[in-house]
């Protein structure tokens, strides 16, 4: 049911009640009323007839011509009485037929007139009587009430007619009123109601000059008013939205009650489930945090706690502050990754300790036989120069490890700019296997170059490929058993060039994959260091391939052995080179 519907409806109601129920009185007393009024009016009749009569009699006229006289002018029957009741004239009838008047004398109520009652008329019966003295006669007037009734009917019929047109009008007043006032006042609550449930667009664009048009106009501001304060909300609400969102922090908000209102991408990412409406322990399952939430949702002060969570199957540290808003509104926590940081200085701590061993092992050699020569040893020439070689090949060791070290800390530089330029991959592979040849077949193991169709050149350093390769090629020498065969393969695609290293000795372990190239990180330590490995060549590989915009990755089964693979972008694709590495169906 429409509003406008139950308003016209309630204002036909109201005027038809109205009306019916002022009909219903009017009949009601419409028989006191004109009672009352014939009662007033018989009652000048027959005062008025008394006075003509006195006129009459005065005039010298007799009784009998007064009394008929009176009674044809005033419609009543006028009996002159003596003061026993007998008549002496009457104007109904004349002469002889006097007696008849007899029974019409209200003899008790003349008794009671003679005995001073003040009865100027009464109603007896169908009539109504008065008595007066006049002239020395005694006068009885009777006035017949079946005018008084035909009156009282013609008075009912015409307030019955009356009611029934009155209420036929009203009803069309109330469909008037209907249109001009109900049917507005129907489409004003229709634009409340269209703002109630957010629809600002609606207007009412009144031209009225009543109540109701200055309603819609009011209405026409509150929803402008409402439009440019919602406009400014959602803007602002926007503006945070992408604040939170371009923040690399997971940022949660929580209400008074402590359950989660507002989120941002990265926190997003790090749980399983929609955070918005769970308690902060629901979305990340970690009693410190639900612990900082409580305590800043009761005090006024930040407080900072460090979490490890599981996000992925992977362990991730994050340092959280928690902050409560004003009021108690709810509390605000701010989630920073330090995964890395705390990886960085896993890796610094390894990287002291790795290093620090590396180099105690060759100074403590050096220093051992140093100390051996000059304790005497000098003088027996083979042992002399057999300490002398192990005091040479620690030294070499030593000098090639600080070398790496310089080597990895220019390719970790910042500041190292790796000048690029295109590159004959295929010379400069031909140049690393022809260096390493000799190396190779004091192990009986043959260098393969299998080119896979034409190779472009790359965009790189010719000295950090050269490097790159060399690593990765005496790598595959040194964990190659005797008599195999290192490939070195190469392929394009339309933005990258790759170069592929297999080795076919045993293979690497997953576990071992994601930390290959890491610093002084080795999977076989005592075989690797006996083959006077730094530790460091794969660490070197790894960060000259970022300098020169490309990657390395490895993959290693045991039917196809281990496959070290180079991507480098393509140098006559120079300008699309980050395009066509992204599309690089074949990168790791």
């Amino acid at each position: 049911m429409s509003p406008a519907g139950g308003l016209r409806r309630s204002l036909i109601s109201a005027i038809a009640t109205t009306i019916g129920a002022l009909i219903l009185a009017l009949i009601l007393l419409e028989d006191p009323l004109v009672d009352y009024r014939l009662d007033r009016l018989a009652q000048q009749t027959l005062a008025d007839a008394l006075d003509q009569i006195a006129r009459g009699l005065a005039e010298g006229q007799s009784p009998d011509q007064v009394a008929a006289r009176i009674g044809a002018e005033t419609g009543c029957r006028v009996t002159f009485v003596d003061e026993e009741g007998r008549p002496l004239a009457d104007s109904g009838v004349h002469g002889p037929d006097l007696d008849l008047a007899a029974p019409t004398v209200r003899r008790a109520l003349l008794r009671r007139f003679l005995q001073g009652a003040p009865i100027l008329a009464v109603r007896d019966g169908d009539v109504r009587v008065a008595f007066g003295r006049v002239g020395g006669y005694l006068v009885q007037l009777t006035q017949s009430t079946r005018t008084a009734e035909q009156m009282r009917s013609a008075i009912r019929e015409l307030l019955v007619v009356g009611g029934v047109m009155a209420l036929l009008i009203a009803l069309l007043l109330a469909v008037v009123l209907s249109r001009t006032l109900v049917e507005p006042a129907g489409e004003l609550t229709r634009i409340a109601s269209a703002l109630a449930d957010g629809n600002l667009s609606v207007r009412s664009h009144s031209r009225r000059n009543d109540e109701l048009g200055e309603i819609g106009r009011a209405l026409d501001r509150m929803a402008e008013t409402l439009a440019e304060r919602v406009a400014a909300a959602r803007e602002e609400r926007d503006r945070l939205r992408t604040i939170l969102n371009s923040m690399v922090e997971a940022v949660f908000v929580t209400d008074s009650l402590g359950r989660i209102v507002q989120t941002n991408h990265a926190l997003e990412q790090l749980v399983e489930v929609d955070p918005r409406g769970r308690t902060a322990i629901e979305a990340i399952p970690s009693k410190k945090l639900h612990e900082a939430v409580r305590q800043a949702r009761k005090g006024a002060r930040p407080i900072h706690v460090e979490l490890k969570i599981k996000v992925g199957g992977e362990k991730r540290f994050f340092s959280a502050q928690v902050a409560p808003l004003p009021e108690q509104a709810g509390v605000i926590a701010v989630l920073h990754d330090v995964t890395g940081l705390k990886q960085l200085d896993r890796i610094r701590r390894d990287f002291v300790a790795n290093a620090s061993h590396e180099l105690r092992t060759p100074l403590t050699a050096i220093r051992g036989f140093s100390e051996t020569l000059r304790d005497g040893a000098l003088d027996d020439p083979q042992a002399a120069k057999r300490f002398v070689d192990v005091i040479i090949r620690h030294t070499l060791r030593l000098q090639a490890l600080v070398d790496d070290l310089a080597e990895l800390s220019r390719a970790e530089s910042p500041d190292q700019e790796i000048k690029l330029a295109a590159v004959d991959v295929e010379k400069v592979i031909g140049e690393v296997i022809g260096g390493l040849t000799s190396k190779a077949n004091e192990r009986d193991i043959q260098l393969v170059f299998e080119p896979t169709g034409e190779c472009p050149p790359a965009l790189a350093s010719e000295r950090g490929l050269d490097q790159i390769l060399i690593n990765l090629v005496d790598n595959a020498i040194k964990y190659s058993p005797e008599g195999a065969r290192v490939r070195v393969r190469t392929s394009a695609t339309r933005g990258t060039v790759a170069i592929e290293v297999h080795n076919p000795g045993p293979p690497i372990k997953p576990k071992h994959q994601k930390r290959l190239f890491e610093r002084f990180y080795r999977v076989d330590k005592g075989r690797a260091r006996g083959e006077g490995g730094t530790g460091l060549g794969l660490a070197i590989v790894k960060h000259l391939c970022t300098a020169m915009n490309g990657r390395v990755s490895v993959e290693s089964t045991k039917e196809k052995g281990t496959v070290f693979r180079v991507v480098l972008p393509r140098a006559d694709r120079a300008a699309a080179g980050d395009e066509g590495m992204a599309n690089d169906p074949t990168a790791a």
